[in-house]
């Protein structure tokens, strides 16, 4: 291998990592990121980690712009939490094979020795094998000043403040009914240390923990400590009592909260991978589009809990739409309007979003989606954005779904047009066979009838009568073959195009019999034919096909079977329907060839007594008639040796008229 082949393959397996924020400087370390990606032909992966802190909507605004501006850069993005940022971070670079990492130099620093590391600083000893590029940073960040560890609070409802005034009341009132029972007072503090806990989990945020921690020490102070309704103590201990007692309070409610946040978070994860995991394993078993719209419609519903409205493409045009509720009682006519459609229109011709929370089309009701891959549009999704619209790594999920549900179509299309190219090519292989069979077998009876008819006007003077005779009924013999071969040509052919007209009659089968055996070939005087046909059997049938059928039969036993031998034609009535059997005694059919009897242009390797070879076409279409005649055709051994060919017809209803 030569050297540059060597640095095209390193840069094959390269994978650059870039670290999302909401950092204003971001945007400029995903940028180099990407440009670093691009020279190296290498694999782009945007993380972001999520800790549980609440943020400024102000700071997710931009982390959600930068989110796109990564997926708009090539990136492919990744979300995880954890508390710990480097450690995630270390975590996903081992186990994904990241060969660098970018990420911007922190705007905090180390005052003293005793200061905390930096995240750039503690991600460096995390990860030692791994290339980490820091990008400087030249911004100015006065306006974006966060202490390092703080967490941004929410404002406080007025349902979290009352729940966390009645646990602490609760846990009072214990304390009192416990301090008379005489217990002593560690029992009173882990009760309030237990509506710490209880704050925590009821409550969202960390503001009701560290709150409901100083209102306990304020509570069991003022009521449980002699003098009681007073904030005096004469107590020693009680003041380290109530110091240890906050701290172990606020400790405890933070880590519930923390702990409480990430298990949402956990489940949160958990639950859209799921929603990616069932889509992908119900959309395999879709059988058409609709089903693919409907189970991916059904799963976005389940992602964000909220109605959705679908537009498919049918004849290179999108369809009427189709809403899919979420069984709550919302207004959808406004989904629906003249205005709404026309920007769905707008999407599937230019294969862009579109709608709300977009540039374009920003008063819409809904974020209008093209179901699409490359050039290819197989609808359009509409999203119903509310009060509560969808967060970067939301819209990360419902793109991984509608590309699912695209990818589901696509692979449809391709079976459906793989069927198709099957068809064609089986037809056109039919029509091949049938032109190699036309053209080889019909050349030797009209060679033979081009020959003796030249022979009949250049040299009948001087032939005698037998010799003419003969020539004569060999031209009849070679015609009367050529006949029934187009007839059974143009039959199949009307049969499989359905451009034949059926005339069903009652007819009496015994008839029947006796006209088909007047068309039988003339070499039917050298067999022995015998009809036994139990007496007024009407039978309901298109007797001009009937008579082909049997025509076919008898002929084809004709063809195979030793001069002298005995067909016999019976004809009964054999549990409520009237059954044909067409018998002969000849050399029968093996069992290789028995599965292939019935199919289009299947001569066997059974020899014909005549110089005529069969083009297949005969029992094929005997099946292929009686089928049409709600009956079937079966071959059946007959004993000691020969075969059998029967079927059945339905019996006609008699009316008798007194």
């Amino acid at each position: 291998m030569s050297t540059g082949e060597f640095v095209e393959l390193n840069k094959e397996n390269e994978h650059i990592l870039v670290c999302l924020s909401s950092s204003p400087s971001n945007e400029k370390i995903i940028r180099t990121a990407a440009k670093m990606a691009r020279d190296m032909r290498a694999r782009f992966t945007a993380l972001y980690v999520q800790t549980g802190k609440r943020e400024r909507e102000s700071d997710k605004r931009r982390l959600e712009a930068h989110v796109q501006f990564a997926k708009e850069s090539g990136a492919e993005i990744v979300m995880t939490h954890g508390e710990n940022v480097p450690v995630q971070i270390a975590e996903y670079a081992h186990l994904s094979n990241v060969t660098k990492i970018v990420i911007g130099q922190s705007s905090a620093k180390r005052n003293h020795f005793f200061s905390k590391q930096t995240l750039t600083e503690k991600l460096i000893e995390a990860v030692p094998d791994i290339d980490i590029h820091i990008i400087p940073d030249a911004m100015n960040l006065d306006n974006y000043r966060k202490p390092h560890g703080a967490v941004y609070v929410g404002k406080p409802t007025m349902k979290d403040s009352l729940l966390t005034l009645f646990i602490f009341a609760v846990c009072t009132l214990i304390g009192l009914f416990i301090q008379k029972l005489q217990f002593t007072d560690t029992n009173i503090v882990t009760i309030y240390i237990l509506g710490v806990l209880l704050t925590s989990i009821l409550t969202d945020g960390y503001l009701y923990s560290i709150g409901g921690s100083v209102l306990s020490v304020f509570l069991f102070c003022f009521f449980l400590t002699e003098p009681r309704m007073s904030f005096r103590t004469y107590a020693v201990g009680y003041p380290v009592t109530f110091v240890i007692m906050l701290i172990s309070s606020v400790i405890t409610g933070t880590l519930a909260a923390k702990l409480k946040t990430h298990a949402r978070l956990s489940a949160q994860s958990a639950f859209r991978t799921q929603i990616l995991f069932d889509t992908d394993r119900l959309l395999q078993k879709a059988k058409n589009d609709t089903d693919i719209l409907s189970i991916t419609c059904t799963q976005l519903i389940k992602l964000l809990d909220r109605s959705i409205v679908a537009y498919v493409v049918e004849d290179d045009e999108l369809s009427a739409p189709y809403i899919f509720s979420n069984k709550k009682k919302e207004q959808t006519e406004d989904l629906l309007t003249s205005r709404e459609q026309e920007i769905a229109k707008w999407v599937y011709e230019n294969k862009q979003r579109a709608g709300a929370t977009t540039e374009r089309f920003k008063d819409a009701q809904c974020l209008y989606l093209a179901i699409c891959i490359e050039d290819n549009v197989y609808g359009v999704i509409a999203i119903p954005v509310d009060e509560y619209t969808l967060d970067s790594f939301e819209y990360s999920i419902l793109l991984s779904v509608i590309n699912e549900c695209a990818l589901a179509m696509e692979n449809k299309k391709n079976i459906m047009e793989k069927e198709k190219i099957s068809v064609l090519a089986k037809n056109e292989q039919l029509r091949a066979d049938l032109l190699r069979a036309i053209s080889h077998d019909l050349r030797t009876p009209l060679c033979s009838i081009s020959g003796n008819a030249d022979m009949l006007l250049n040299s009948g003077e001087r032939l005698d009568d037998i010799t003419k005779h003969q020539i004569y009924t060999d031209i009849y013999d070679d015609s009367e073959w050529l006949i029934n071969i187009v007839e059974n040509l143009l039959s199949i052919t009307r049969l499989n195009d359905g451009r034949l007209k059926l005339k069903f009659t009652d007819q009496l089968l015994d008839e029947v019999i006796a006209e088909s055996l007047r068309h039988i070939s003339r070499k039917h005087e050298e067999y022995q034919i015998v009809t036994e046909c139990d007496e007024l059997i009407l039978a309901r049938m298109d007797v001009r096909l009937i008579l082909q059928v049997l025509i076919n039969l008898v002929d084809n036993a004709i063809k195979y079977t030793p001069k002298g031998s005995t067909i016999r034609i019976c004809a009964m009535n054999e549990n409520g329907k009237a059954k044909i059997q067409v018998e002969d005694n000849g050399p029968g059919i093996c069992d290789e060839m028995k599965p292939h009897i019935f199919e289009m242009f299947y001569t066997g390797k059974n020899t014909i007594a005549d110089s005529h070879r069969s083009l297949g076409l005969g029992l094929a279409l005997c099946r292929s008639i009686i089928e049409v005649h709600n009956g079937k055709l079966v071959l059946e051994d007959n004993t000691p040796h020969g075969c059998i060919f029967s079927f059945t017809l339905p019996l006609s209803e008699v009316t008798l008229n007194e």
